[in-house]
């Protein structure tokens, strides 16, 4: 009996994602052609290997039983193919930091042979994703200790206050009163960053409400190259503007900094694909460290 190998292929993804539509998404398909090659399988075989549920396709017995005798040869043979190089359009899928990948990452894997997956958002949203395989690898502001995952130190970024002004420590006689009496632009109203920048100089909260809150570093600094306000930003994204003299970073000594983990399931640790893209997030450490 012929069978086409992409039936099993989708099989699979739907066994993991429980969900057609999910296993669409990460397939690059339709949703009708997943059902498709699930519906395709199921006649092959004589009987269904799912009970399908309102928000999620349950295996049957032998669904279980098929997913168990071929999940090994799935991935050996992917395993292959990738030595071979047949496997060029492999899609990793990562999510991140929309700042840090656009100003850091994209560099590196745009001479990466992957094509890109990318969701964007804050630890939380991200790490559900990274539980509910919706992505392969995360980026993560802090380290993940949860069974099952692992994280590994990717890059300790440095944060730094920028202004529109030319200012000095010349310029101010009481560096915190000067600080408090600006506008202040921040991600979040809850001043992330901010307030670890006031703990670790002035070990204090900020006694200030951000006049603007705007959810992207990128947006912020413009901003502040708008004379909108002054804020804490990475130095990575602010090195062109400080060069073209658009920002000025008034404390140099006056930084902080914080550490970027990269995340991911200890199941998919030893697949190729996985273990590829993590050696390029790693060179991003290795180059800056």
């Amino acid at each position: 009996m012929n069978v086409d190998f992409e039936l099993y292929r989708s099989f699979i993804s739907i066994y993991k994602s429980g969900s057609v539509s999910k296993a669409a998404l990460a397939r690059f398909m339709t949703q009708p052609a997943m059902s498709q090659h699930l519906s395709s399988l199921e006649a092959m075989i004589g009987e269904p290997l799912f009970i399908r549920q309102p928000r999620k396709m349950v295996p049957t017995k032998k669904g279980v039983e098929l997913y168990a005798k071929l999940i090994a040869s799935i991935e050996n043979l992917e395993t292959i193919s990738w030595q071979l190089g047949a496997n060029q359009t492999d899609v990793i899928r990562i999510g991140t930091p929309a700042e840090y990948f656009s100003s850091v990452l994209l560099k590196k894997f745009s001479r990466s042979p992957f094509r890109l997956s990318l969701k964007f958002g804050e630890l939380e949203p991200l790490f559900l994703q990274l539980e509910e395989d919706n992505i392969d690898i995360m980026v993560a502001t802090k380290h993940l200790s949860v069974q099952g995952f692992e994280c590994v130190k990717l890059y300790e970024e440095q944060f730094t206050l920028v202004t529109s002004e030319n200012v000095s420590t010349a310029d101010v006689e009481d560096i915190e009163t000067w600080l408090v009496q600006q506008k202040w632009i921040s991600y979040g109203l809850d001043l992330p960053i901010i307030r670890r920048f006031w703990r670790d100089h002035y070990n204090k909260r900020p006694p200030l409400s951000p006049t603007h809150v705007i959810p992207d570093l990128r947006i912020v600094l413009s901003a502040v190259e708008n004379g909108m306000g002054v804020s804490i930003l990475p130095t990575y994204l602010i090195q062109d503007s400080l060069k073209d003299h658009k920002v000025f970073a008034p404390f140099p000594t006056m930084q902080i900094s914080n550490d970027l983990f990269v995340g991911y399931k200890l199941a998919n640790k030893e697949k190729p694909l996985i273990k590829e893209s993590l050696a390029v997030l790693m060179s991003v450490y290795e180059a800056r460290s």
